[in-house]
C-alpha cells in the first residue's frame, strides 16, 4: 500500500491568508500559523473578528477562543496593549470582543479566585497552628518545664525553643 497525502504544515502558513475564511476551525489554528512576535496582538485581534463575523453560538465560540487562547499567549505587556486596542476600536466592535473575550476569561478567573482562596485558608490555618504551638511553648518556657518536655509536647525542633527562651 501506498498512502499519499497532502501535510499542512501550519507554522509555514501566513495567517494573513486565513482572516477573511469563514471557516472556524481556520479562526482557531490562527495562534499555530506562521507569525513572528511583533504579530501577535494583531494576530488576536484578527481572530476576534473573525469570531465576529462567525456569529457562532457561544459553545462553539467559548470553545475555538479556547484553543486559540492555549496556543498563542500574550504577556502581561502585550495583553494590555491588545485590550488597549480593542477599547479604541468603533464601540460596537470593540463591545462584542470584550465580551467574547469575559465569557471565558471569567471562567478562568472565577477558578483561579477559587484555587487562591483554598490556598490562603491552607496558609492561614498553617500559620495559626504555627502561632499557637510557639504560644503554647512559650508558656510553658514561662513555667519553667524541661525543655525536651516542651521538644516533645509541641514537636518544636531544640534550637527553635532554645530561641524562644532568649526571647523572653
Amino acid at each position: 500500500m501506498d498512502f499519499r497525502y497532502l501535510t499542512v504544515e501550519l507554522n509555514k502558513e501566513n495567517w494573513r491568508n486565513y482572516i477573511r475564511s469563514d471557516n472556524p476551525v481556520a479562526a482557531a489554528l490562527l495562534s499555530k500559523m506562521g507569525y513572528n512576535s511583533s504579530e501577535k496582538i494583531e494576530v488576536k485581534k484578527a481572530f476576534f473578528r473573525m469570531l465576529l463575523r462567525l456569529e457562532l453560538d457561544k459553545a462553539r465560540e467559548s470553545l475555538i477562543a479556547g484553543f486559540f487562547d492555549t496556543y498563542l499567549k500574550l504577556n502581561e505587556k502585550e495583553e494590555k496593549l491588545f485590550l488597549e486596542e480593542v477599547r479604541s476600536m468603533s464601540s460596537k466592535e470593540g463591545e462584542k470582543i470584550m465580551e467574547i473575550m469575559t465569557s471565558y476569561e471569567r471562567k478562568g478567573i472565577e477558578k483561579g479566585i477559587e484555587k487562591g482562596i483554598e490556598k490562603g485558608i491552607e496558609k492561614g490555618i498553617e500559620k495559626g497552628i504555627e502561632k499557637g504551638v510557639m504560644k503554647v511553648a512559650k508558656r510553658m518556657l514561662l513555667k519553667n518545664m524541661p525543655m525536651e518536655e516542651i521538644v516533645d509536647i509541641t514537636g518544636l525542633p531544640m534550637e527553635e525553643i532554645e530561641r524562644l527562651k532568649e526571647e523572653l
